[in-house]
């Protein structure tokens, strides 16, 4: 609870404010400060201020709170402005949580009004000796309250219909249980804000690790399918003999299960054909299936991981802790440093990323790149992998290709030799390596493309 007028007037009295200088201005968030001040009777002396928020106050202090990383404008115009005058006289507004400051140098006279409020009305705002308004903290224009207009005053008359008292203390004056008092409870209330935020961001990150896992769970099992296929693969391959150019189906003895089986065939096809494209579909749906499930259990391991995280943070993280954890913003475009992964370059229109090692090629691949992306690595060298972002409805022309390859040799170990075979593919066929190394993967359909290193044209490309 902040403070209400008769405890803004006893405080008031307490503080050694007339005859004062300001020595330095810390600012701790948007609506709290520290003035570091100095008078000839009390020497230094710290002064805390904090507006709209619940607990609005006013008080000598003995410690410094944490500073912020980034000034505010409103910081920067006290500490060009005010800081060297002397408080030259305390005037609080009558019947109320207001006050204003008179401060006087060689050059100017300033006041600085201070409302210890915690609604809308809340604001330090610094006017000219006439009153017009030279700087404040929360621009109000609905109020009038902006740079280069007259400030308006109220003026109550009295106290109104809700009577106020001084709460008790122990202290030797108010200010300093205020201090400790409002502080812990400050303490105590920014503690259990921190912890409902940090909570409703573990429950998202975890909302959609497990929203992840689940579209996983559904490519496997829209591919699970696959022993099937090649079971009817299998005795498609013992009866071929019966099988006629233009048929869009057949009905065979199922001769593992018994009864008959039904396989659909297309007509345009030869028998051999069919034959192949079930094969085929076999061997990519064991493939897919293969990368989902490791894709599971990958986000499996994750899910389980930023449960303990915040498990941990949560049993009994620091205040400091809890609150970068809480500001922290996970950018899927960035890896664990801050930084995006990788080169990200725009070549005749097509997006490309390029590893420049494995961890950037493991990483690029988890979480920037698509299956439908083409994917591009020397055949018979270590190097980076070259990622051209697809485009829907286009291909990747030749020149861009060619581009990406050279990207790919002056990369790799292939650079001395200035020329190398790749091979590429999209990135839904690739397959991780089990065991492998970091970023290891093995791809299938992939196509073969020689080239030649030109470093002419990685120069202007990298420019």
């Amino acid at each position: 609870m902040g403070l209400n007028w008769k405890e803004t007037e006893r405080i008031l009295s307490e503080l050694p404010l007339e005859g004062s200088y300001i020595q330095r201005i810390t600012e701790h968030s948007v609506n709290s400060f520290t003035f570091s001040m100095y008078s000839r009777t009390e020497k230094a002396w710290l002064l805390y201020v904090e507006v709209s928020s619940p607990y609005a106050r006013i008080c000598r202090t003995e410690r410094m709170r944490p500073k912020t990383k980034r000034m505010q404008r409103f910081t920067q115009y006290m500490n060009a402005h005010i800081v060297g005058k002397r408080i030259a006289g305390v005037w609080q507004y009558p019947y109320d949580r207001a006050f204003r400051l008179t401060l006087s140098s060689s050059e100017e006279t300033l006041e600085m009004h201070i409302r210890l409020f915690s609604g809308p009305g809340a604001n330090i705002i610094i006017t000219s000796s006439s009153g017009i308004i030279q700087e404040l903290l929360y621009r109000r224009p609905n109020r009038g309250e902006e740079n280069g207009k007259p400030l308006a005053i109220d003026i109550r008359q009295d106290e109104g219909s809700r009577h106020y008292d001084i709460r008790p203390y122990t202290t030797a004056t108010l200010s300093e249980a205020i201090d400790s008092g409002m502080s812990q409870e400050a303490s105590d209330s920014m503690r259990e804000d921190l912890l409902e935020r940090l909570t409703e961001k573990r429950d998202r990150e975890l909302a959609a690790l497990r929203e992840r896992r689940q579209r996983q769970m559904e490519r496997e099992k829209e591919t699970s399918g696959y022993e099937e296929t090649r079971r009817a693969a299998d005795i498609l391959s013992a009866s071929l003999f019966m099988v006629q150019k233009g048929m869009k189906s057949i009905e065979l003895d199922d001769w593992e299960r018994g009864g008959r089986i039904t396989i659909a065939l297309d007509a345009s096809l030869s028998p051999n054909e069919n034959l192949e494209r079930l094969y085929q579909r076999y061997r990519k749906d064991r493939k897919a299936s293969e990368m989902a499930r490791e894709e599971i259990e990958r986000t499996e391991a994750e899910i389980r991981e930023t449960e303990e995280r915040y498990r941990i943070l949560l049993d009994g993280a620091s205040d400091e802790k809890l609150r970068k954890a809480v500001e922290k913003a996970p950018d899927s475009r960035k890896d664990g440093s801050g930084k995006r992964p990788g080169l990200w370059l725009t070549v005749r229109g097509f997006d490309m990323i390029v590893g420049r090692s494995a961890k950037e090629n493991d990483e690029i691949l988890r979480t920037h790149a698509r299956g439908s992306d083409l994917w591009l690595h020397t055949r018979d060298y270590a190097g980076g992998y070259v990622i051209i972002k697809a485009q829907k409805g286009k291909t990747v022309p030749l020149p861009v290709l060619l581009d990406a390859a050279s990207l790919a040799i002056h990369y790799s170990k292939a650079k001395k030799s200035g020329r190398a075979d790749l091979y590429y593919t999209q990135v839904k066929y690739l397959r991780r390596a089990k065991d492998g190394k970091q970023g290891l993967v093995l791809p299938t359909q992939e196509r073969n493309l020689s080239a030649v290193l030109d470093e002419e044209r990685v120069r202007e490309i990298l420019r």
